[in-house]
């Protein structure tokens, strides 16, 4: 088996796990019924850089345009369109689109675009870096959309990646609700294989913890439930909604192991099953 046939049966594995827990995902936007204030859709482009995004920031001249995969809201590019010539973003999800602009017209940010549209499906915008940000996860056909990447991306391709994946970051939970091991999507090892099966020979860089900001305390036992209902509901990016029963056998479980899977404070609990990890930066420059 080649490193993009492993690849594309990671996500296959995944996505049949997926569908015979929670169902088949809903056709129709995914995101378009987050309330308008949701982190997903909102961010502030004019923040201070925390250091993970200051990595990306370093490899931006002020003459490039960036061409945004996946983007979503652009809480990741619009702070670059600051330092950059333009920015655009190729998104399938008219929710994340509108909150995109919506957040580049708060800001004051005018040197953007919106393309809608699935990325492999979409007219390939020309521009001097391809900026990719946790998009991979659950990309089958991989080396095509890495190839469409770098025809983006004139001058370097940005991919940014977590170890663990988000989509696995709560494989200890998920065990103990559905009584089986997850299928975990594919990460930074199995993009390196795929990248170096290419012939591409890309720099690699551990940057710090991006998901550290889930592990915080739950003001009360009833917050503590319905979060950890809500990373099950989650896992594995079945962003949808959850059949009742399904939503009251998870919390009946989480009640079950409470005690496991909660530190407890003098007056909150925190989880204690959500793995750590790094974010990894993984960028090259195409045709060197």
């Amino acid at each position: 088996m080649t490193a993009a046939e492993h690849y594309a049966a990671r996500v296959d594995a995944v996505l049949a796990q997926r569908a015979r827990l929670r169902g088949a995902e809903p056709s129709g936007d995914l995101y378009g019924n987050l309330e308008p204030d949701h982190p997903l859709l909102k961010a502030d482009p004019r923040r201070p850089l925390d250091a993970n995004l200051k990595a990306l920031a370093d490899l931006i001249e002020p003459s490039d345009a960036i061409v945004d995969v996946g983007g979503g809201a652009g809480r990741m590019s619009l702070p670059l369109a600051l330092r950059c010539r333009s920015i655009t973003n190729v998104d399938p999800s008219a929710s994340m689109g509108a909150a995109f602009l919506a957040n580049a017209k708060a800001a004051g940010i005018s040197n953007v675009d919106l393309v809608q549209g699935d990325w492999l499906a979409a007219d390939t915008p020309q521009g001097t870096v391809a900026l990719v940000n946790h998009v991979t996860y659950l990309t089958r056909d991989i080396v095509p959309f890495i190839e469409k990447v770098e025809r983006a991306g004139s001058r370097r391709v940005i991919l940014t990646v977590n170890a663990p994946p988000p989509p696995s970051w709560n494989r200890v939970l998920f065990q103990i609700v559905h009584g089986e091991a997850e299928e975990v999507v594919p990460g930074h090892a199995e993009l390196m294989n795929v990248l170096w099966e290419m012939g591409r020979l890309p720099d690699l860089t551990m940057l710090l913890a991006q998901n550290v900001r889930y592990i915080v305390p739950l003001p009360s036992r009833a917050a503590a439930l319905a979060f950890a209902v809500q990373r099950v509901a989650n896992e594995q990016w079945a962003h949808w909604p959850v059949a009742a029963a399904f939503e009251a056998r998870t919390r009946a479980t989480v009640e079950q192991h409470f005690d496991d899977l909660y530190a407890h404070g003098a007056d909150n609990f925190t989880p204690r099953w959500i793995s750590m990890g790094r974010e990894v930066l993984i960028t090259w420059q195409p045709g060197k």
